[in-house]
């Protein structure tokens, strides 16, 4: 009777099936999640930099820059909506908010020299949209709270007399 059994295959595939199909499907949800990463990454690395380039045209980190970085970032990248910018602080919070961006970099009101650096910096909160994705990225890196940071520095272009 047990040989029997042994040689009967019917119901293999499901079983099989039972156990790839949830895997393919959490590779699937992987690729998603780290494709919007990716995205983010790419988006607060690049207006980083164009504001950066911006801001040492005009020879300082103004206000003005300081919040177009912000209304870009709102704009362009894929989970920005609720978050809320501080973009008038000169450096980011010893224990940042779950959901602020902080923009921060060179004063906002101190003019600068041709030839010295002008830095902008971007701290922002990334959360995954699939909660096991989310709940194993915390557990692998030991992280409370995962961020991504851009950082940009340029001479400033402006001749200050």
């Amino acid at each position: 009777m047990l040989l029997k059994l042994h040689k009967n295959r019917r119901g293999q595939a499901f079983v099989e099936s039972l156990f790839v199909i949830p895997l393919l499907f959490m590779l699937f949800i992987f690729i998603v999640e780290i494709s919007f990463l990716m995205y983010n990454f790419a988006i607060i690395n690049f207006y980083t930099g164009t504001m950066a380039v911006n801001a040492a045209t005009r020879g300082q980190f103004n206000d003005e820059v300081r919040l177009n970085l912000a209304q870009n970032i709102n704009d362009w990248t894929a989970n920005s909506q609720g978050y809320s910018y501080d973009v008038f602080s000169p450096t980011p919070p010893a224990v940042p908010a779950d959901n602020t961006v902080y923009i921060y970099g060179t004063d906002r009101s101190t003019p600068v020299q041709r030839g010295s650096y002008i830095n902008v910096s971007v701290n922002y909160p990334w959360h995954f949209k699939f909660f096991i994705i989310d709940s194993l990225a915390r557990f692998t890196v030991s992280e409370e709270k995962l961020r991504l940071k851009a950082n940009a520095s340029v001479p400033s272009e402006v001749f200050i007399e």
